[in-house]
């Protein structure tokens, strides 16, 4: 049975309004003695429970409201081991900064325009997410995690999202990009010799930068080109058939490299 005075707390904090310094207002909505108050913020519906003295304080943390680059939400998740941040919470902050930190696009201007679904903005549904993926507990021949790739289903695709994403090696992961602010005014794969007044392709593997003839033609040079990027992400996708999805190693086996790339 509930004391007198916590009887009478009861019945004078239930159901009243409280402000908190940094996470706009709280509701009582049972107070059960003084270190055990269940609260609900009124902006987000995240409820906890907390001691008397915080709310009066108006220290009370809402771990529904955004705090990562403007739109992550942490929630009652787990981001920190002994060992440093957890795998997930490095993936998923990685994304975030690459979708909304403006400074980051600044240097990386490829990443002009991407967002994430509304369910990748919660910590807790992206950590679902990855732990039922395939490649998600997997290492490349170096030894590093395989990259979480958005680009594979979707050529150009700006959102991050449970349809769009995949978790792939990041030979793969390299394989698309298309490096432009680097390559000036020739297609893909195609770079102009002044002095022999013509166009080389080129093939580059990520180890090495590989010579497929000179041409006249800038159209016969990207054409060249075409061909052999299409082959070797045929023979890179075969490599790691097995550990992919087969969703990702089909659209690799289907991709088609364009002019405008």
């Amino acid at each position: 049975m509930l004391n007198l005075r916590c009887a009478n707390n009861k019945l004078e904090y239930e159901g009243l309004t409280f402000e908190t310094k940094n996470n706009g207002s709280l509701i009582i909505l049972e107070y059960r003695n003084y270190e055990d108050v269940l609260v609900k913020f009124v902006d987000t519906g995240y409820e906890t429970v907390t001691y008397m003295s915080c709310i009066l304080n108006g220290k009370v943390k809402d771990k529904f409201k955004p705090s990562v680059y403007g739109v992550g939400v942490i929630g009652d998740e787990v981001c920190t081991t002994n060992s440093g941040k957890t795998k997930e919470y490095k993936l998923w902050s990685s994304m975030l900064q690459r979708c909304y930190d403006g400074a980051l696009k600044q240097i990386y201007p490829s990443y002009q325009d991407c967002t994430t679904s509304e369910s990748f903005n919660y910590l807790w549904k992206f950590k679902e997410w990855c732990v039922d993926q395939i490649g998600f507990n997997s290492k490349d021949n170096n030894g590093k995690d395989f990259a979480l790739c958005k680009d594979i289903f979707i050529k150009g695709n700006k959102i991050y999202s449970e349809d769009t994403c995949c978790f792939v090696p990041y030979e793969i992961n390299n394989l698309l990009s298309s490096n432009r602010k680097s390559r000036g005014d020739t297609p893909i794969g195609v770079s102009f010799h002044t002095r022999d007044n013509k166009y080389q392709a080129y093939l580059n593997t990520g180890v090495s930068r590989v010579s497929l003839g000179y041409f006249i033609s800038m159209t016969k040079a990207f054409q060249a080109y075409k061909e052999a990027k299409e082959q070797y992400i045929k023979e890179v996708a075969n490599r790691w058939k097995d550990q992919i999805e087969p969703r990702a190693y089909e659209a690799l086996m289907n991709y088609q490299v364009e002019i405008t790339d």
